[in-house]
């Protein structure tokens, strides 16, 4: 099995890597609290770039089924490196910083079709790709804030992901980790895609499409806490 390795069964629960989210939730909001304050870039993101390798260190040798880091992990790591490098070299360039974003976000459907092809799925791997993502995002919300392309609004869809996390901490629902589903998959492209346009489309194009996408995450977030709080499944409200 390339890049796998004999199955040995430690893996890592969802309750620690819960549990990992509340704290890192506190971290990214330093780095938005630090860019706000007007640090240079370089430093304002060493807290979640701290909490991020942080994550990696404690739970090693316990990513995958096999105990090994894995190729899926070691894209979605790459991913990361490359948000941290485009938002500490970003400058005036904005039409170079979409480019960047885009080769990264195609980056996104790599990491899960390797997990799937060497037999690498894990928990640790779904937490460390969809945190990956929330940050993506988020760094691009704050590039286009900072940019003065968007209002001090468009930070409000980078930290749901954030907020929701601080709701699973306050009211400790029934079901502690929420539901991964196309529909949920296909709002959080769209909210990419319109992201990125921001830096590469005209304003009368982003400004629009960028809002639309922003209330549909938030319609989906607001979905996700409805299930967490019911424990129910997100299909099984539609019926």
């Amino acid at each position: 099995m390339p890049f796998g390795g004999e199955r040995i069964g430690s893996f890592v629960s969802t309750k620690e890597l819960a549990a990992w989210t509340e704290y890192h939730a506190l971290w990214v909001g330093l780095f938005v609290l630090a860019f706000l304050s007007g640090l240079p870039h370089v430093v304002a993101v060493l807290p979640a770039a701290i909490s991020f390798f942080g994550l990696v260190l404690r739970f090693r040798k316990r990513w995958t089924p096999c105990n090994r880091f894995g190729v899926a992990n070691a894209i979605t790591l790459f991913r990361l490196c490359g948000i941290l490098i485009l938002f500490c070299i970003t400058g005036p360039w904005a039409v170079w910083v979409g480019e960047a974003a885009i080769v990264l976000f195609m980056l996104d459907a790599l990491d899960g079709w390797a997990a799937r092809r060497w037999g690498l799925v894990s928990e640790f791997g779904e937490y460390f790709d969809k945190e990956v993502d929330a940050f993506f995002l988020l760094v691009l919300c704050v590039l286009l804030y900072s940019d003065q392309r968007l209002g001090a609004w468009v930070l409000v869809p980078g930290l749901l992901r954030y907020f929701f996390v601080g709701y699973l901490k306050l009211t400790r629902p029934p079901r502690i980790k929420e539901q991964r589903t196309a529909r949920g998959r296909q709002v959080y492209f769209l909210v990419m895609v319109s992201m990125i346009s921001a830096f590469m489309a005209n304003e009368n194009f982003y400004r629009p499409l960028v809002a639309v996408a922003s209330l549909l995450l938030c319609l989906s977030f607001a979905d996700a806490v409805r299930c967490v709080q019911r424990g129910t499944d997100i299909q099984q409200e539609s019926e």
